[in-house]
């Protein structure tokens, strides 16, 4: 694998994970001065380049092991500001949920040390579940920044995020090799029946 932050060789699909990464401190820093509106303009920038690098990587041929890697390392990084501008900006809300959110931060937690035992380095299998979980996770940090917390985005979002990181879970104990961009457990089981299939016929 190449080295994650050696930023000289970065390509233009590497660079914007990587810019998303570094407006995670300038985030933190606008929670902590308490400048709501200006946070949330910022956080939504910061999502918006999320589906950026994806598109630039597809459409230029420029995707990477290292940009997915960036990539999920940058999600978590931005959610993480999120849950800081949860407990900042609506500490009520954020400690009637507190069991929750610590469910759902234990569970990624666990996944995330069963990768790196298992592999040395994040998953970033990419799968649609963790996808899907990333979006509604974004929209209900920025609907708070500007808006308030909805709680029934939120139980969208917790539903997603346990199901992302159970599914980790199992992928993790079921590909022995790191492997990128796995859609998710359905997708890898049919991969492996038409390769069985494909086997017996030869």
């Amino acid at each position: 694998m190449k080295p994650l932050f050696k930023v000289q060789d970065y390509n233009l699909a590497e660079w914007i994970p990587f810019l998303r990464l570094v407006s995670v401190p300038f985030i933190l820093l606008l929670i902590g001065l308490e400048l709501r509106l200006i946070a949330a303009f910022v956080y939504f920038a910061s999502f918006c380049s999320d589906a950026l690098d994806g598109f630039v990587a597809r459409t230029f041929g420029m995707e990477t092991d290292r940009r997915g890697r960036l990539d999920s390392i940058a999600d978590e990084a931005i959610l993480t500001a999120g849950l800081v501008g949860l407990y900042v900006f609506e500490p009520t809300f954020f400690f009637e949920h507190l069991f929750w959110i610590v469910i759902a931060i234990g569970l990624y937690v666990f996944q995330l040390t069963f990768a790196l035992i298992r592999y040395g380095t994040y998953s970033s299998f990419h799968t649609i579940s963790a996808r899907a979980a990333t979006v509604i996770q974004a929209i209900f940090f920025m609907s708070m920044f500007f808006f308030g917390p909805q709680p029934w985005l939120f139980i969208i979002m917790i539903g997603l995020s346990l199901l992302d990181s159970l599914e980790e879970v199992v992928l993790i104990a079921r590909l022995p090799q790191w492997q990128a961009h796995v859609n998710g457990i359905f997708w890898l089981w049919k991969a492996q029946r038409d390769k069985n299939q494909e086997r017996i016929h030869n």
